[in-house]
């Protein structure tokens, strides 16, 4: 009987989470849709401080963040090593990074700076993000354990 309670509980506790509500701000809602007329599979969440939009745009899986005030920050494109641009992939691959363990490439859309391509790499427990622009220039990285 304990058991079947038990498990009663943990079924409530995991529908009431699936049920709850994000407010996401209006002006965020409305950039996107304005942004991405043609988006499909929108999945709005947040953390504390974000808004994310996960979505496919021609079958190409996106995230879209935004502040808590609905301003949009930047966009991420999942897509294949393949679409890099040549100068871009020349470089990761000339760089101290080229033997870390690929995670993920993502090109990186910003409202005022230029669209960047990401790579998220992992060596033991650290992981890097290392960007380039689209002639090959390394522009930053960022590191996370």
């Amino acid at each position: 009987m304990k058991k079947l309670i038990l498990f009663a509980l943990i079924l409530f506790s995991i529908a009431s989470v699936n049920a709850q509500v994000i407010n996401v701000p209006d002006k965020a809602q409305t950039q996107f849709q304005e942004k991405y007329k043609d988006a499909k599979d929108v999945k709005w969440t947040n953390s504390v401080v974000n808004y994310f939009a996960a979505f496919k745009m021609d079958g190409v899986p996106c995230k879209a963040h935004y502040s808590i005030s609905g301003e949009w920050d930047y966009t991420e494109w999942f897509i294949k090593k393949s679409e890099v641009p040549d100068p871009a992939k020349d470089s990761f691959s000339k760089s101290k990074y080229r033997d870390w363990k690929l995670k993920a490439v993502a090109m990186v859309e910003y409202p005022k700076d230029p669209t960047l391509y990401r790579y998220q790499v992992k060596k033991g427990i650290t992981t890097n993000y290392v960007f380039f622009d689209k002639d090959g220039n390394l522009v930053k990285t960022n590191t996370t354990l």
